[in-house]
């Protein structure tokens, strides 16, 4: 008797096919070995990382129209098919890791869920532990929110992000991410804002000269799949599945930690020669007080009540959590 073909699922990224580089082929590994391991190859994984199937809107369609079974994604990706996602990325949100995992694993979590579910039929299967963005550039030391007038910023077209550069006097460019190095390079942008690791993938530190640890917004990688799929899975297909992403979470947020303890950290830029600011309580509060108020105001424009519902739903969040972990 034929051995029945085995259950085939694609997972996707964008990051570097390098443990040692990223946390989302670390986390994409680690899923792997796990689904073959326990269904004793009757379940297959292949990894397709470095956008070897297309952009981040390329993915998203994929694993909306079932093509693609898992996808890592980020709020900029999700958000042209599920817009209210935007309001997650409201400036100055997270003060640290903790928190943030307390909030994605708790009721507002199951709240973006839903949404995303009832809206997209795309699953959100977790949200892994992310990286606190840092501003850079090419022009000047950015100390202030003076520093930040005039400066070309490069932002996903994310229209959080832009009112957040806006607020603070720069000129917010939309830009992809494959064309980044070459914009800082030629001076179509002069500075851009991503987690240090995310730079570091994008060799952006090799076209600027200044960075800033603001740590304003929280990048996570966010785990999707197609709901049809998931459903059809078989109850022990589902079980294993479920292990492996669970899996999958935790060496993702080990790996993601140690990058940024190791090699892809504030010492990362340093050697890099880059000069590294961190601000001062007082100049964080100015960054914080001007540009919350325009982004809670996009966020009310691009989205309406329930972008609005959404960031305010997600300020409540964490601070229960704060109170949950700190009391």
């Amino acid at each position: 008797m034929a051995q029945a073909a085995p259950l085939v699922i694609k997972l996707a990224h964008e990051e570097p096919a390098n443990v040692e580089l990223s946390s989302a082929h670390a986390s994409a590994v680690v899923f792997k070995n796990v689904i073959e391991t326990e269904s004793n190859g009757e379940m297959e994984v292949n990894l397709y990382p470095a956008s070897s199937l297309g952009n981040q809107r390329d993915r998203m369609e994929m694993t909306k129209n079932g093509i693609l079974q898992v996808n890592i994604a980020s709020i900029g990706g999700i958000a042209p098919f599920y817009p209210p996602i935007n309001a997650v990325d409201l400036p100055f949100a997270f003060p640290n890791h903790a928190v943030a995992e307390k909030v994605f694993d708790g009721s507002f979590g199951s709240k973006i869920r839903q949404g995303l579910l009832e809206k997209t039929g795309m699953r959100m299967l977790m949200v892994t532990a992310g990286d606190f963005y840092v501003l850079s550039n090419n022009k000047l030391p950015v100390h202030q929110v003076a520093d930040m007038k005039g400066l070309k910023i490069r932002t996903m077209s994310v229209a959080s992000h832009i009112a957040m550069m806006q607020s603070l006097g720069a000129a917010a460019t939309p830009i992809p991410w494959d064309e980044l190095y070459s914009s800082l390079q030629t001076g179509v942008v002069q500075g851009q804002h991503n987690p240090i690791p995310i730079m570091a993938i994008g060799n952006l530190q090799e076209v600027q000269k200044y960075a800033t640890l603001t740590n304003h917004l929280y990048g996570a990688d966010w785990w999707l799949t197609n709901e049809q799929f998931y459903q059809g899975l078989t109850p022990l297909q589902r079980r294993i599945f479920v292990n492996a992403v669970a899996a999958a979470k935790t060496a993702g947020q080990g790996s993601k930690l140690i990058l940024n303890a190791t090699g892809n950290g504030v010492d990362f830029l340093k050697e890099a020669g880059l000069e590294v600011y961190a601000p001062t309580p007082e100049e964080m509060e100015e960054f914080r007080s001007k540009s919350i108020p325009a982004v809670k105001k996009a966020i009310e424009t691009e989205l309406g009540p329930e972008g609005v519902a959404m960031a305010d739903a997600l300020l409540e969040a964490v601070q229960a959590a704060e109170k949950e972990l700190y009391q």
